[in-house]
């Protein structure tokens, strides 16, 4: 081949080979897209498969969930919840003769209903349903399929409340070789007399190490029986350290008595303790504190001690109760949280006030607040109605001190009537339409109301108690008053509780005299009512769903009192010739108050109810003579109304 021909050839690769690289890379380029085009069709379509599924490959500990709902999920944690109540937890420790297996339940002793460890299925089925699935695209896309081949391990949401370690704790005790600091025993306080008690070592169980691998072991879904480990524990308190502390024993009881106070959050009632040296001198213990040995209070002794207030510090938390029958509500009972006594708090801060003892100080604190947790219910009244009712939104209160007992007996029975009503959005509430008739039918005695100028009985008498009630609650609720008339005379039931003046009152006599508000949340309303006995005191509650709202009312202002005139004497033919009866005067007021309301806006709306009650002389009735054949007229009926 010639030379010049070759050359040639060579001259032409190279320029072959540079136009088909634009061709390779191309071609590679396309490859790359069509490659990552199926991986994100196929992952988009392995999304679209498991939608409202657990991916394949998640797992809690040897349990599988992938292709699970969360419902199914949520079931099968319910499952394993269940199986630890039927099955209990399996527990083994080392004894001198071998190994000791015993069982524990997760179910408290004081409340069947209260779970002690419980895996919480809705959380946690809320963290397997997200493996997975993000709001970055590109973690959506990769996530799952590395889930499929790699595994995700997840953990369950768990709870271990402090009284399932304090169950184990009483079981394992008698099983431990206790340990114990050097320490001073009080024999006789009035001589100051006390022995020494030498130190000695020994070892624990370790519960809170087992707290930890219990707590891991339920994260995995599993019922293996678990081995509760030992700890030696060495005295840090000698016999020798003793003989500084024992010279202070003397001014230590001096201080006197340590003192515990508490005020219940819900009631306001309040309540002191005073505990002696006799007591406490019982409670004495050796420690060591800041490299120092010193003289402060044994745990398990005041805790001791402590159990004993419980029963006048703990409230059980209350779960709400709503049951519908015939469009009224037959049961209800607000959810209501529950007090109680934190007894390691408490135990710490009087721990801490004793031993400052030890120092001397100028001003020595003496008392302590005793300490106390909130228990939550586990059912809220928001959980058992879909009418929205789920809060007060107002209360009002009024007194029947005093009253007859036919009195009594109507009111009760209107609270009764009244109990549980469900007023509907954009209804006209009417007192006598729900407390009413008032009539012996339906369980009403005859009891006083005013007729003129006379007061006397008839069916149904102290209606006015509950208009009255409703007044005041459907104001602080913030509702539209559409129909309210004050008595005619002023009546001491009706009194503010602050400055006792008249206005605050509603009256009922059907059908002509009603109490009527409109319920204009856009929400039921609820009426619950209650009587107390002993306080002589209506409460009735308005529940609902708050839209914002604030209503209030100021104390009334009388504005003038009306004095009455002479008394009067009527001859009637009702009583023996002679006989005389009287009845009270009452002196007439003008009387006003504002009703405000903050709407949801924040506008202020004000209203002045004002309110005129006639004054009444003594009135007395005077049985005829016999010689009279015409006694004077009763007065004419002007007006009538309950008292």
């Amino acid at each position: 081949m010639p030379k010049d021909f070759q050359e040639q050839v060579k001259q032409i690769i190279p320029i072959q080979e540079k136009k088909r690289w634009p061709q390779k890379l191309m071609i590679g380029a396309g490859i790359f897209l069509f490659v990552i085009v199926i991986l994100f069709s196929g992952s988009w379509a392995y999304a679209r498969l498991y939608k409202g599924r657990i991916y394949p490959g998640v797992y809690l500990g040897s349990h599988h969930f992938g292709g699970l709902t969360r419902q199914e999920a949520k079931d099968f944690i319910e499952n394993f919840n269940n199986r630890m109540v039927k099955e209990n937890l399996d527990f083994n420790f080392s004894k001198d003769n071998g190994a000791q297996n015993f069982k524990l339940s997760v179910v408290s002793v004081d409340d069947s209903s209260v779970e002690m460890v419980r895996v919480d299925s809705d959380s946690s089925a809320d963290k397997l349903m997200a493996a997975g699935r993000s709001n970055n695209f590109f973690t959506n896309v990769l996530r799952p399929i590395r889930i499929l081949f790699s595994k995700f391990k997840g953990k369950a949401d768990v709870a271990i409340e402090d009284r399932f370690i304090s169950s184990l704790e009483d079981y394992l005790t008698p099983f431990s070789d206790m340990p114990r600091n050097a320490n001073v025993k009080i024999t006789d306080l009035s001589a100051l007399a006390y022995s020494v008690e030498k130190e000695k070592s020994g070892y624990v169980f370790d519960y809170e190490e087992l707290r930890s691998r219990l707590q891991d072991q339920i994260f995995m879904l599993s019922l293996a029986p678990l081995t509760v480990n030992k700890k030696q524990f060495n005295p840090d308190v000698f016999e020798p350290d003793l003989a500084p502390l024992i010279p202070k024993l003397g001014e230590i009881f001096n201080y006197g008595d340590l003192g515990l106070n508490y005020t219940d959050p819900q009631t306001g009632a309040k309540r002191d303790w005073s505990i002696g040296p006799t007591i406490y001198s019982q409670w004495l213990e050796a420690r060591r504190e800041n490299g120092e040995p010193v003289f402060a209070l044994n745990r398990e002794k005041v805790k001791s001690y402590l159990e004993t207030l419980r029963p006048d510090i703990d409230v059980p938390a209350k779960d709400a109760k709503f049951v519908m029958e015939n469009d009224k509500v037959k049961e209800f009972q607000a959810h209501q949280s529950g007090i109680s006594l934190n007894e390691e708090k408490t135990y710490h801060d009087l721990d801490a006030i004793f031993r400052e003892r030890n120092y001397r100080p100028a001003e020595l604190a003496k008392t302590i607040t005793v300490s106390t947790d909130i228990v939550e219910p586990n059912i809220l009244i928001s959980n058992l109605n879909d009418l929205g009712i789920m809060e007060i939104v107002g209360v009002g209160l009024s007194t029947f001190r005093d009253s007859h007992t036919n009195r009594i007996k109507n009111i009760a029975n209107a609270v009764k009537r009244l109990n549980g009503t469900l007023i509907k959005p954009d209804e006209e509430f009417s007192a006598n339409k729900y407390a009413g008739p008032y009539t012996t039918a339906n369980g009403f005695l005859p009891e006083q109301v005013i007729k003129g100028n006379k007061i006397t009985p008839e069916v149904g008498g102290g209606m006015c108690q509950i208009g009255t009630t409703l007044f005041r609650g459907a104001m602080n609720s913030g509702m539209p008053i559409t129909e309210r008339r004050n008595h005619s005379l002023v009546v001491g039931y009706y009194a503010d509780p602050v400055n006792g003046n008249p206005g605050t009152d509603a009256t009922l006599y059907e059908p002509s005299v009603d109490f009527k508000f409109k319920n204009d949340t856009g929400n039921y309303l609820l009426l619950q009512t209650s009587i107390d006995y002993k306080k002589q005191e209506l409460v009735f509650t308005f529940w609902g769903k708050s839209d914002g709202r604030k209503g209030s009312y100021t104390h009334p202002k009388v504005s003038k009192w009306i004095p009455v005139g002479e008394p009067q004497e009527v001859v009637v033919t009702t009583l023996k010739p002679g006989e005389r009866k009287c009845q009270n005067a009452f002196r007439g007021a003008v009387a006003s108050f504002t009703y405000t309301v903050i709407n949801p806006a924040g506008e202020k709306i004000e209203r002045v109810f004002d309110s005129y009650y006639r004054p009444l002389s003594q009135i007395c009735m005077v049985g005829a003579p016999l010689a009279t054949t015409t006694p004077a007229a009763d007065a004419p009926l002007e007006v009538s109304d309950s008292i």
